[in-house]
């Protein structure tokens, strides 16, 4: 079960917050990487296990959906980020004049 957590950081901060966690989906990434590839080379070989085949599959699987929901949740987090620039940035301008 996945549940949403959320904590508070400056907004300086942001960017540097969300790097951190997409090394946590790159990792997922390139672990689903590393199972789809022994999946593939084991049938390469002639002397295919087609039930290790299937299991690599199913991990690769798995970690590239964590690295997907954790994709979603960054894009999410910058979308939040850019809008509150803009507002920023408006009500700056609407100081001005």
């Amino acid at each position: 079960m996945r549940v949403k957590i959320g904590y508070t950081v400056e907004l300086e901060e942001i960017e540097n917050e969300v790097k951190e966690i997409m090394h946590k989906a790159l990792l997922h990434l390139e672990q689903s990487l590393e199972q789809a590839t022994t999946a593939a080379a084991s049938l390469d070989t002639g002397d295919a296990k087609i039930r290790d085949a299937i299991h690599s599959l199913e991990r690769s699987r798995i970690k590239m959906s964590k690295a997907d929901m954790i994709i979603s949740d960054c894009q999410d987090i910058l979308k939040g980020y850019v809008q509150i620039l803009e507002k920023s940035m408006e009500e700056g301008e609407n100081e001005e004049t």
